[in-house]
């Protein structure tokens, strides 16, 4: 199967209303979900969100939703599905009620947070939304493009932290809300648009922030005090159909606890009005189940000293560079007591001009012992 990936406006009708399941962290999903500017929201269950939108085509540039769609009342079910042979449906009891009050053919169990093949290519799913209210679905997560960017990189390391394709898409969409763009936004950087917008990631790794911005239409700048993880990756993700050969990246070695070569930033980036910041720095050690606590106070002392500095050059490079700079990070977060996020705290205090805010949801993965916390900083 051909695994392409299309950021062009969506298949949906432009109808009032519309829902999505929500990822695994909700909080997170609902911060993305603020770039469609959603109105009139609802949980009608667990995990699904209903709302109106006057910007029905950003819903498939989401990264925070495992599907989405339109919702129709029960009785234009009939017209949606009078050439579909086989639908999915969750529950049991809702597939044989629909088989005999409208006449389908034929239903599938398709649980809310998995895509059945048959479903996604023969037929259509529905969600139940209650109230005589169904959700069709219309657009489901690319997992193939995640999947590219965690799993097939030639070089990979757990020294490198490896954030998440699925979360970096996330961080990006948070960070076009926050900087509150007054360009509509397909013209910008978007689907085949160069727009003026360039991604920096200062801690470039295995290039994880590069290949989703390629893949999402942005220009690129990484940097990294080693970069020659680059030389390994890159030619893999030119072959894939992800690759977007238009979009120019510019990569050069830097230790983030020094002052930046060039006062002027510019001279490394080229002319542009916005800089947009999405990385994640070091998680520091791995942390057993097992391990002292004093251990992990000095762990975290060391990583809080390496994201002050941070900090700190950010700040010195955005004085007078950039018009309105906006950076979306994570920092690791432990269980028990955290002093990272304190001590960031602090430093970004001392820059009066700055703005700090947070998702309070902690991303962690299953037998992690550390979990991820998004944090916003932009100039105030």
């Amino acid at each position: 199967m051909t695994k392409t990936f299309n950021l062009q406006l969506s298949t949906f009708n432009h109808t009032s209303m519309y829902f999505a399941i929500l990822w695994k962290n909700p909080e997170i999903s609902k911060a993305e979900l603020q770039l469609i500017q959603p109105t009139d929201i609802s949980y009608p269950k667990k995990g699904v969100v209903m709302f109106e939108t006057q910007h029905a085509e950003r819903i498939s540039t989401l990264g925070g939703i495992i599907k989405a769609g339109r919702v129709v009342q029960e009785r234009d079910l009939p017209i949606e599905l009078q050439d579909c042979k086989i639908i999915g449906i969750k529950e049991d009891a809702n597939g044989k009620h629909l088989k005999k009050t409208i006449g389908i053919r034929r239903f599938k169990l398709v649980d809310y947070f998995h895509t059945d093949k048959e479903i996604k290519e023969k037929g259509k799913e529905l969600i139940n939304l209650g109230n005589w209210l169904y959700g069709i679905v219309e657009q489901y997560q690319n997992i193939w493009l995640y999947e590219a960017i965690d799993f097939d990189k030639p070089d990979r390391s757990m020294k490198m932290g490896m954030m998440p394709a699925k979360l970096t898409h996330i961080m990006i969409n948070i960070w076009l809300n926050e900087s509150q763009l007054s360009t509509p936004f397909t013209e910008r950087g978007r689907a085949g648009t160069a727009g003026d917008l360039v991604i920096y990631d200062p801690f470039v790794g295995s290039w994880t922030t590069w290949f989703l911005a390629n893949a999402l239409g942005f220009d690129f700048i990484g940097s990294d005090i080693n970069i020659k993880h680059i030389e390994r990756n890159l030619p893999r993700w030119k072959t894939t159909t992800f690759y977007h050969p238009e979009h120019t990246f510019e990569i050069f070695q830097h230790d983030i606890n020094l002052p930046f070569p060039k006062n002027d930033f510019s001279d490394i980036s080229g002319d542009f009005s916005d800089l947009l910041i999405v990385t994640e720095g070091r998680l520091g050690p791995i942390v057993k189940v097992g391990t002292d606590e004093r251990e992990i106070s000095a762990i975290q002392q060391e990583t809080a000293k390496f994201y002050q500095n941070f900090i700190i050059q950010i700040n010195n490079l955005f004085t007078g560079q950039v018009k309105r700079p906006v950076i979306v990070f994570t920092i690791p977060m432990y269980s028990g007591k955290n002093y990272i996020e304190t001590d960031i705290i602090k430093t970004i205090k001392n820059f009066k001009w700055w703005e700090l805010s947070a998702i309070p949801e902690v991303y962690q993965r299953e037998n992690q012992n550390i979990g991820r916390k998004i944090l916003i900083v932009k100039k105030g």
